[in-house]
């Protein structure tokens, strides 16, 4: 699963959990995992050419995460915001492994995280129809609470 959408799903977990931002990042940790058993993309990183191409979508997909944590952290109601980063935290988490593994040639997570990480996922090259479809799916609804919120001039709920 792109980061980004572990990101767009961090919003509405944190937006949930909005008074606990302890669970709010242990839910978002969670999350991952149940989002990477959902079908989507991968590629064959066994290859010089499927490395190449995750690399190709991984810069993208970690700059549009990167930014959409900002948008969303800065569009969230102040008393929300300490939840909803943490959620957004936990949920892309487990794919720090990445640039940490491209930049400094070492994975920082132990071997029992990577091995659950890894039993998790659900990767296949037909899977992109999938990472589209959750990652709009989730901007929308995080957009609707965002407007439901502000339009009505109400703070989060308790």
């Amino acid at each position: 699963m792109f980061v980004t959408n572990h990101v767009l799903s961090g919003v509405v977990i944190g937006r949930l959990l909005h008074r606990h931002p302890v669970a709010a990042f242990i839910v978002g940790v969670g999350s991952h995992l149940a989002l990477d058993k959902v079908p989507h993309w991968g590629c064959n990183m066994r290859t010089a050419d499927g490395r190449q191409l995750f690399l190709h979508y991984a810069k993208r997909d970690g700059l549009l995460g990167l930014m959409t944590m900002a948008a969303a952290a800065g569009a969230v109601d102040r008393r929300a915001r300490t939840a909803t980063v943490a959620a957004m935290a936990g949920a892309a988490l487990l794919d720090a492994d990445k640039p940490v593994i491209h930049y400094f040639g070492r994975n920082p997570f132990p071997k029992v995280v990577r091995r659950i990480h890894a039993r998790a996922q659900n990767e296949s090259p037909q899977g992109m129809p999938n990472e589209i479809a959750f990652g709009l799916s989730c901007a929308f609804a995080d957009v609707v609470i965002a407007w439901n919120f502000r339009h009505r001039n109400v703070s989060v709920p308790a």
